[in-house]
């Protein structure tokens, strides 16, 4: 393989601008055009880029916690079941 049969951008990809979907008679009919290319009432005041941003809730620390609460349970439900501990 020495690189591509053809020399240049196939598809036209270097002529592609979102801006120019935002103004297209069709724009509707762009896969995306909602996020790339918003345009419409229902886009104003939208966050449209919420699913890329960080979560304010730390999954990792949360189930950590969950961890720790179940592992001191269950060292009492052992400590009890052996006899240390009253049930």
């Amino acid at each position: 393989y020495n690189g591509p049969a053809r020399g240049g951008t196939r598809g036209g990809k270097d002529l592609f601008d979102w801006e120019d979907v935002k103004e297209d008679k069709y724009n509707q009919n762009y896969l995306g055009h909602s996020v790339k290319a918003p345009v419409g009432r229902w886009q104003k005041n939208k966050d449209l880029d919420w699913y890329r941003k960080k979560s304010k809730f730390d999954l990792a620390a949360a189930q950590k916690a969950e961890l720790e609460i179940a592992k001191e349970r269950e060292k009492d439900l052992m400590a009890q079941m052996l006899g240390e501990k009253p049930m």
